[in-house]
């Protein structure tokens, strides 16, 4: 009997369903001037249009049989036309709607995931660096006041005078008073260096933005861009690849929002590419030297990549002080900071791992959160080690091609030829290509998304991982922004292929669009349009990329540049000539390929025994294999 009940429930909610769609698609159509549009256009003009036409063709009245049939004819077709809208939206139009909701609704919570993401990294530090990190996500915005600024160099130098300073010029840069800005700049230039020199050792990133500040260099066209960071698509597709969400920091899951939302609003991202066509020779030697350079910077960008994640791993596990590892660090002197903290990790676990000591509660708790940090930070090294194991291998395999190329065009006393801006078929050609989402990917895209969120219980107002996960459990959270991050990734895939290299490269080259005037209170309506606004004013030259398109055709391919590619390159792309005449004239310095013997990879060394037994030890004090 229940069985029953609840399927004629079903049903008639169905129906119900139905039933509203369809009243909502009649009381959208106002029938009054609908019918009179159509009978206004069966009668008069009809009529009118029937009589003249035939007048002027046949010098005679049409018959009154066909001026009703006529007449008939268009009313009849008007109203099958007027009917057959109200069946489409009552049977699909909803779906239209309901895509605009999605799109919507996923620019919404992208939107308010990308200020938790943010905070997520600013609560990954403690003590000073949490002040400084948040220090920097303050000094991002554009539109910053004077006090903002204040509260930002206080709390990134510790020092409020510095502060106080900092407020000062930013007030009077913003009033155009700049005989009273060199005033303070001379007066308290020692105070401001001294400031700077502190804050090297500790944070080179917080030391870069005080000088710039202080000299300055206020970046005020951050609203057409703000520069990406670096290679964050491969570590996400490494995270993919490897199934390890470590290989990622914060930053790169930030980055990676950043892209869906100005994807889902509208952006389109230039690209700029070559090719090749002439003898069969060149085009082969070619294709074979760019794809080992593309492959070379590939490899080279995941082993630095999983050696910064570990980085990132470290700093987050609160084993260790901010300081220790700042961003920023060189690779060599990053990989030697590395070592010395896992040789400690590892004393440390041995420590407690003693016999004679006894293993508390506490301790063992101790015990075991250093054994885990030591496991996972096994397992990133030796990805990064193998991965700078094979940059060697690929830095070799670059160098072969490179000389292969420059043996080709040596024996035919020449080069590929220049690159051409004219007609015909021969030589190097740059194409321009866009990426982006097309309505239908859009909708498909948001369709997912809004079924993920679903699935993660992130669907109401503020619903993010603060809310599903407790405040307290930070790992939990961290590690359900990097999935999120990887489905945005599987999910763009089929859309714009994110795993090929040269998809990767070109994204990297553009700017992401400004975000600083994100903040939680907007609803959606107010982010859309923000993102929308941004996507239209973000800065999509592709200057930059025509410059380091044109370094590598003369470093590498030995491409002539005559005055008028040059030309071209500034006039069609924003390329600016005096680097493009310091290429041409600089071409004889770029022939010996021996300059790739500079882009050598720094040593990593070998994982030390003394960490896996070390590790060992922790897991036999614990009573684990």
């Amino acid at each position: 009997m229940s069985d029953k009940s609840s399927k004629r429930i079903t049903l008639n909610r169905e129906l119900n369903e139905r039933t509203g769609r369809f009243r909502k698609s009649m009381n959208r159509v106002r029938w009054s001037k609908s019918l009179m549009q159509v009978f206004w256009s069966a009668g008069p003009v009809t009529g009118i249009a029937l009589i003249g036409g035939y007048w002027i063709g046949y010098g005679v009245f049409p018959p009154l049989s066909l001026l009703i049939y006529f007449i008939f004819y268009v009313a009849i077709t008007g109203i099958i036309g007027l009917i057959a809208k109200v069946v489409y939206d009552a049977t699909r139009g909803h779906l239209k709607e309901q895509g605009e909701r999605d799109i919507r609704s996923v620019t919404d919570k992208l939107g308010d995931l990308i200020l938790e993401v943010r905070d997520l990294q600013v609560e990954g530090y403690e003590g000073d660096a949490r002040k400084r990190e948040a220090a920097l996500q303050l000094l991002r915005r554009v539109d910053l006041t004077p006090y903002g600024v204040s509260i930002a160099f206080t709390n990134l130098t510790g020092d409020p005078e510095t502060g106080r300073i900092m407020a000062q010029l930013s007030a009077y840069r913003k009033t155009g008073l700049n005989s009273r800005v060199k005033d303070l700049y001379e007066t308290y230039r020692p105070h401001i260096e001294n400031a700077i020199a502190d804050l090297e050792q500790n944070s080179p990133e917080a030391a870069r933005e005080l000088s710039r500040r202080f000299t300055g260099q206020v970046n005020t066209s951050l609203k057409k861009g703000v520069k990406r960071e670096a290679h964050f698509l491969h570590r996400i597709m490494s995270a993919i690849e490897f199934n390890n969400p470590l290989l990622m920091t914060l930053s790169d899951v930030e980055e990676m929002i950043i892209l869906a939302f100005e994807l889902v609003n509208g952006r389109e991202i230039p690209t700029l590419v070559f090719s090749y066509s002439g003898k069969w020779k060149f085009a082969r030697t070619l294709d074979q030297l760019e794809k080992r350079r593309s492959i070379y910077r590939m490899i080279q960008a995941r082993g630095g990549n999983r050696m910064r994640a570990l980085a990132a791993f470290l700093r987050e596990s609160d084993y260790l002080e901010a300081e220790e590892l700042p961003k920023g660090l060189p690779m060599a002197q990053l990989v030697e900071r590395i070592n010395v903290i896992l040789n400690r990790l590892a004393s440390d676990i041995r420590a407690i791992s003693e016999k004679n000591i006894d293993l508390s509660t506490a301790k063992a708790q101790k015990l075991q959160q250093l054994v885990n940090i030591m496991e996972n930070s096994i397992e990133l090294y030796k990805l990064g080690h193998s991965g700078f194991r094979e940059v060697g291998k690929r830095h070799a395999q670059l160098i072969e091609a490179s000389q292969n190329w420059e043996k080709l065009t040596a024996k035919s006393s020449g080069n590929p030829g220049d690159l051409q801006i004219g007609p015909g078929r021969r030589g190097l050609r740059l194409r321009e290509d866009i990426i982006g989402l097309n309505e239908e990917a859009r909708l498909d895209f948001c369709r997912h998304l809004v079924w993920y969120f679903e699935r993660e219980g992130m669907t109401g107002k503020k619903a993010g991982w603060q809310t599903n996960h407790r405040l307290d459990d930070y790992e939990k959270r961290t590690e359900s922004a990097r999935l999120l991050a990887i489905e945005l990734a599987l999910a763009l895939e089929p859309h714009i292929g994110l795993s090929k290299p040269e998809i990767q490269r070109n994204i990297n080259s553009t700017k992401a669009i400004y975000l600083g005037e994100l903040n939680p209170d907007m609803s959606a309506v107010q982010k859309e349009e923000l993102g929308q606004r941004m996507a239209r004013e973000v800065d999509q030259s592709l200057g930059r990329p025509a410059e380091q398109l044109a370094e590598a055709l003369v470093r590498l391919y030995r491409v002539d540049l005559p005055e008028d590619a040059r030309e071209f390159l500034y006039q069609q792309y924003g390329a600016r000539p005096e680097m493009l005449e310091i290429l041409e004239n600089s071409q004889e310095q770029f022939e010996n390929p021996a300059s790739f013997m500079a882009e050598r990879p720094p040593a990593v060394p070998e994982p030390s025994s003394t960490w896996s037994k070390a590790l060992q030890a922790g897991r036999r004090r614990l009573g684990k294999k």
